[in-house]
């Protein structure tokens, strides 16, 4: 049992981490992708306090080096779920699950993700990367914004036949486009969202839609880009949009459970403030563990 779990490494958890570590918390850090998240793909970064210009890998280098300078422990691994317990919280990842008594969301924004399918065989968000996997195969491709009608045309000369499935009853796409969905080997399926996966030996065999189950040997995502916040979905603390909504001491709707970065509803997006509220999350959370005890 942790004192507190955070959840991401970008500027927040950075922030996050490196406070609760100083207030002499038993912290660990969950992140799935490489310290420093979005920073790492800024070409240059023109307005943090203390650098006239600094590239962003090199900014997040900074942050990191601070970090591993603490000695925090880092986990790497995907989060998945997360349960609200009583006076503790689980996290469940790919690998297990762990326990705290707080924790703190700093995840950012990135691709979305479905909230089922982790770690099975035949789940994609790269067409380009495995289409060719999938020759003269069935999938589906999830997703109805202009790249993802794009990848579904790409894909539909190289697989058997392709699902596009979309959450309503229009396509986002340009007149060009839908005229080539009109392709024999392309089915569209409206007003479905895939609601589970099928799977035999860890291997997708099929997906279960709203009203329909299909069956398929690959499943593509392209929901396009948002707050990394599915694993949420259960606590009810998004809103519409998957933005955690917050209080100015960084707490959501849930208490014990605090949010920081690019992941929550505001107007300023910026390294600066995800700093910051990495911190007032920090101390928070620490006042939420203590009185506790």
């Amino acid at each position: 049992m942790y004192d507190l779990i955070i959840i991401g490494l970008g500027p927040a958890g950075f922030s996050s981490s490196i406070y609760a570590k100083r207030a002499g918390l038993n912290v660990v850090v969950i992140e799935k992708g490489t310290p420093g998240g979005t920073l790492n793909n800024v070409k240059e970064v023109e307005n943090y306090l203390g650098y006239d210009k600094i590239m962003g890998p090199d900014l997040a280098m900074a942050f990191y080096k601070q970090f591993k300078s603490l000695d925090i422990p880092f986990i790497n691994e995907e989060v998945v779920d997360i349960k609200d317990g009583v006076n503790h919280k689980i996290v469940y990842t790919t690998e297990g699950k762990y326990e705290a008594k707080a924790l703190i969301v700093a995840t950012g924004r990135g691709q979305k993700k479905l909230r089922v399918g982790h770690n099975i065989k035949g789940v994609s968000y790269c067409a380009l990367c495995d289409a060719n996997l999938y020759k003269s195969k069935t999938v589906c491709l999830v997703g109805n914004n202009p790249k993802a009608i794009e990848e579904t045309i790409y894909m539909s000369d190289i697989v058997k036949k392709i699902y596009l499935v979309v959450d309503n009853d229009k396509l986002n796409a340009s007149e060009e486009n839908i005229k080539l969905l009109n392709k024999k080997n392309i089915e569209i399926i409206y007003n479905e969202e895939v609601i589970d996966v099928i799977e035999k030996a860890g291997k997708i065999t099929g997906i279960i839609l709203t009203n329909q189950n299909i069956e398929v040997e690959g499943l593509f995502v392209n929901l396009g880009f948002g707050p990394s916040t599915y694993f949420c979905e259960n606590l009810n603390i998004t809103d519409e949009h998957g933005y955690i909504t917050i209080n100015d001491k960084c707490e959501s709707t849930v208490k014990g459970i605090y949010a920081c970065g690019d992941n929550v509803k505001k107007e300023v997006y910026q390294i600066i403030n995800a700093a910051g509220e990495g911190a007032v999350a920090a101390v928070n959370a620490n006042k939420y563990i203590k009185g506790m005890q």
